[in-house]
């Protein structure tokens, strides 16, 4: 049996983040990823966007990490050339009923210490983005986009340089319990190997509740289980790309899924709506594109973005959020957490890692790196 000191469960943008974070102190980390490369679900299924942390109630987990990790990431991107753009955002009230919405907002982005924000009129609108449609909006200048491939390689060349290994074809499929730590089973292949661990990270994104599960976890008594919401995207014809400047976002709905149908631009110019909002009834991870859904995004963009006709959209990707909240219920924060008081000392959870997972991954590191301080675990 192999013995390492720190196991982390899930080559994603967090799981990276962290084994690069902790290498910098600690020997011994090994990372498995059962896919045969890195970031292979939610991590590179995403808007690609950098949160200012405007949407999350006051002093939650994603409104504390979305504002430190926006910083922290802006940082990184400088200090290691990975491209991103600070674009800038705005939330569209298409009608005047809209418009509180995005005072609540507002005053919740100040709250949660993003600073920029700013209410404008009509008249404002259409002097910053004459091609949008709507009575008012929330601009916020410090939202960008960034290429997260490009930021997953470089946690990876961080950690790997640090002397952590990583593992690809390797799916966790049993966690015990032991004196010093956990035994866990691995398959590649169709090999079973065993390794000895004295802490284990869960970051398994889409199937972390399922890990907290085979550590023992009763994820329904304790809330941890997932509800799978797909999301799907539509690239814009690219003649029409030119005609925003910053990402547009339609002012939010309450117990909604997401941040809404949206409209962002990638680093390369290109245009594309979405996510949509669909709760699955299963936990098959169909990341195909309903090219029947092109009207109902054509209606719903058009109200914003009145220059997109239905023929110019066309089926582009889909991701799949791991909620915590079922359809229509309130918000459910980030979990991450040490389980000792749950008899699994050493055994850290990160569940519901979802937007704005992608910005918050530094600040969430720093915070995993936190849980290890004045812990003995790996002294012994």
């Amino acid at each position: 049996m192999e013995k390492v000191d720190i196991l982390i469960i899930g080559a994603g943008v967090i799981g990276l983040a962290i084994a690069a974070e902790l290498s910098k102190k600690y020997n011994g980390i090994v990372v498995l990823e059962r896919h045969h490369g890195f970031g292979q679900e939610t991590s590179s299924r995403n808007s690609e966007v950098i949160h200012a942390g405007i949407y999350y109630p006051k002093d939650t987990l994603k409104a504390k990490m979305c504002v430190e990790g926006r910083t922290l990431l802006y940082e990184i991107c400088q200090k290691n050339k990975i491209p991103f753009k600070k674009i800038g955002k705005l939330i569209v009230a298409s009608e005047k009923d809209e418009i509180p919405a995005l005072e609540e907002l507002f005053q919740r982005g100040k709250n949660n210490g993003v600073d920029d924000l700013q209410l404008i009129d009509t008249d404002e609108l259409r002097k910053m983005e004459p091609n949008v449609a709507g009575v008012a909006a929330l601009c916020s200048p410090s939202t960008g986009i960034i290429d997260s491939h490009r930021l997953m390689q470089y946690f990876l060349d961080t950690a790997q340089s640090n002397g952590v290994t990583v593992a690809y074809g390797s799916e966790v499929i049993d966690i015990k319990k032991c004196v010093n730590g956990y035994d866990v089973a691995v398959k590649n292949n169709n090999e079973i190997l065993s390794l000895s661990t004295k802490i284990v990270i869960n970051s398994a994104g889409l199937d972390s509740d399922r890990i907290a599960e085979m550590a023992g976890i009763d994820i329904e008594r304790f809330n941890y289980k997932f509800h799978y919401c797909k999301g799907q995207y539509f690239r814009v014809n690219g003649s029409k790309s030119h005609l925003i400047k910053r990402l547009i976002y339609p002012a939010p709905k309450p117990k909604s899924a997401g941040l809404g149908v949206h409209a962002t631009l990638d680093l390369s110019g290109s245009l594309r709506l979405g996510p949509d909002e669909k709760y699955l009834n299963n936990r098959t991870k169909d990341y195909s594109v309903d090219d029947s859904q092109r009207n109902n995004f054509y209606l719903v963009a058009n109200r914003l973005l009145p220059f997109i006709h239905k023929d110019d959209l066309y089926s582009d990707t889909a991701g799949i959020r791991p909620k915590l909240q079922g359809e229509g219920e309130d918000f459910r924060d980030f979990i991450i957490r040490e389980e000792g008081n749950k008899g699994l000392t050493g055994f850290i959870n990160l569940i519901g890692i979802e937007s704005p997972g992608l910005t918050s991954a530094p600040a969430i590191a720093k915070l995993v790196n936190k849980l290890f301080e004045n812990q003995e675990i790996l002294k012994a």
